[in-house]
C-alpha cells in the first residue's frame, strides 16, 4: 500500500529540491562537471518518483511537479537545446493549446465571471437608464445621445496603421493587467473582469436602449468574438496564480506559484500574435462603413470559430503527447 501523499512528499522532497538546484545551475551555466553525475542519479531516482506518483497520487500538484521537473531534466540531460524557430513553433502547435485545456476549468470561470458583469452592466442600465450615468462614461454618453458611434471619426484623425497599433497597446495592457492581477490573491483578476464586463454590457444596453445596438453590433462583430476570448484566457491565467496563493495542494506556497505561474504566464504569450492579428481587424475593418456588417459579422464567426477550434484541437495525440502528460 502506498505511503500517504504528505509523507512521500517529506521523504523525497530533498531530492527534489536538490534536482530542481542543479537544473537552475546547469541554465545559469555554473553547473561543475562533477556534478553531472549526480544530476543523472537525481534525475532517475526522480523519474521513479513520478512512476509512482503517476501509479498512486495522480492527478495531485505533487505528480504535475514531478512531470514538469522530469521533463526538464530529461531536457537538460540528453536533448540538444531545440532551435528559437521550432521551440516557437511546437509551441504554438502543442503546449499553448494542451496548457489552456489542462487548466479549461479557469478559463471556464473566468468566462462566468465576466458573463456576469456584463449581466448586471445590462440589467442595471435596462432597468434604470439612469444608471448609465454611473456606469457609461461621460464623453460616449454624449456621442450616444448624439446617435453617433465614438469610433465613427476614428479613422479620420490617425491612419489605419497608428490605429491598429494603438489598439493592440491598449488590448495587451488590457491582458497583462487581468493576468497579473491575479497575484493578489486571484481577487484583482476578479475585480478587473467583472469591472470589464459591467462596462460592456452597460455600454451595450444604453445603445440598445437609444436605438443604437445595430450601430455597436457593427463595430464590434468583427474582432469582438477573438479579443473577448484573450480577455477571458487572461482572466483564467489570473485566476490560476490566485489558486496557487490561496490554495498551494500539497507543495509549498513558492513552489505552487511557480509551476501555476509557468502555465499561466503560457496562456499570455500564447495570447500575444492573436492580439496583434485581431488589433488589425480592429482597426481596418471594424470602423467606418467600408465593410458591410454582414461581411463583418461572417469575419468575426470565422476567426472566432477557427480560434476556438484550434485551441481546443491543436497538440491532440502526436509524439510529443507523452511529454506533456
Amino acid at each position: 500500500m502506498a505511503a500517504p501523499l504528505p509523507a512521500f512528499v517529506t521523504r523525497r522532497r530533498p531530492d527534489w529540491d536538490a534536482l530542481k538546484e542543479l537544473l537552475d545551475r546547469q541554465r545559469a551555466g555554473t553547473l561543475r562537471l562533477g556534478e553531472l553525475r549526480t544530476l543523472d542519479v537525481l534525475y532517475r531516482r526522480a523519474a521513479a518518483d513520478l512512476a509512482h506518483a503517476q501509479t498512486f497520487y495522480a492527478g495531485t500538484d505533487v505528480h504535475r511537479f514531478l512531470n514538469q521537473l522530469c521533463g526538464q531534466a530529461y531536457a537538460a540531460i540528453y536533448q540538444p537545446p531545440r532551435e528559437r524557430l521550432a521551440s516557437t513553433l511546437a509551441f504554438f502547435r502543442q503546449d499553448f493549446p494542451r496548457t489552456l485545456r489542462a487548466n479549461g476549468a479557469f478559463v471556464a470561470a473566468s468566462a462566468g465571471l465576466f458573463l456576469l458583469g456584463i449581466l448586471l452592466g445590462a440589467v442595471v442600465v435596462l432597468l434604470e437608464p439612469r444608471g448609465a450615468e454611473l456606469l457609461v462614461p461621460e464623453h460616449l454618453r454624449d456621442f450616444i445621445a448624439r446617435k453617433e458611434m465614438w469610433t465613427d471619426g476614428i479613422l479620420t484623425v490617425s491612419p489605419p496603421n497608428a490605429v491598429a497599433s494603438g489598439i493592440a497597446t491598449n488590448n495587451l495592457t488590457v491582458t497583462i493587467v487581468t493576468f497579473a492581477s491575479g497575484i493578489l490573491l486571484g481577487l484583482g483578476t476578479v475585480f478587473v473582469l467583472i469591472n470589464n464586463g459591467v462596462h460592456l454590457g452597460s455600454v451595450a444596453a444604453l445603445c440598445v436602449h437609444e436605438g443604437m445596438g445595430g450601430k455597436l453590433f457593427d463595430f464590434i462583430a468583427a474582432h469582438g468574438p477573438v479579443e473577448l476570448s484573450i480577455v477571458v484566457i487572461a482572466g483564467g491565467a489570473g485566476l490560476m496564480v490566485g489558486q496557487a496563493l490561496i490554495d498551494p495542494g500539497e507543495l509549498p506556497r513558492g513552489q505552487a506559484l511557480a509551476l501555476r505561474g509557468r502555465e499561466a504566464v503560457k496562456l499570455v504569450l500564447g495570447c500575444a500574435p492573436f492580439l496583434a492579428l485581431i488589433a488589425v481587424v480592429e482597426g481596418f475593418v471594424s470602423p467606418g462603413d467600408f465593410f458591410s456588417s454582414w461581411v463583418k459579422a461572417s469575419l468575426g464567426l470565422a476567426l472566432g470559430g477557427f480560434f476556438w477550434l484550434y485551441l481546443l484541437r491543436a497538440g491532440r495525440g502526436g509524439a510529443g503527447a507523452g511529454a506533456a502528460s
